[in-house]
């Protein structure tokens, strides 16, 4: 959740090619929306994308380790113990 503060616009300048512009524009006809309300609506859907892309690529790099346990080429922790390492790493911040 945002506060109001956070929610309170500010204008923006920025430069685009003219025909994304106009792709915007045809798209928008049909929709009852302005280029900001688009502009904010596309920011928000391709921010999210990236946070999901970082959490595949998070749990990629984890399922790489468990690999590497598995095929006894580093040692195996539990899931406790990784919790625990963390906790303490956070602790010692």
């Amino acid at each position: 959740m945002h506060s109001i503060a956070e929610l309170e616009k500010q204008q923006v300048g920025l430069r685009m090619p003219t025909y994304l512009l106009n792709d915007i524009d045809e798209l928008i006809g049909e929709y009852q929306v302005n280029r900001s309300e688009f502009l904010i609506e596309a920011t928000k859907s391709y921010i999210a994308l990236m946070k999901e892309e970082a959490v595949y690529q998070r749990l990629g790099e984890a399922l790489g380790e468990v690999k590497l346990m598995v095929d006894g080429k580093i040692p195996t922790i539990s899931a406790r113990d990784t919790i625990e390492a963390m906790k303490a790493e956070i602790e010692n911040t």
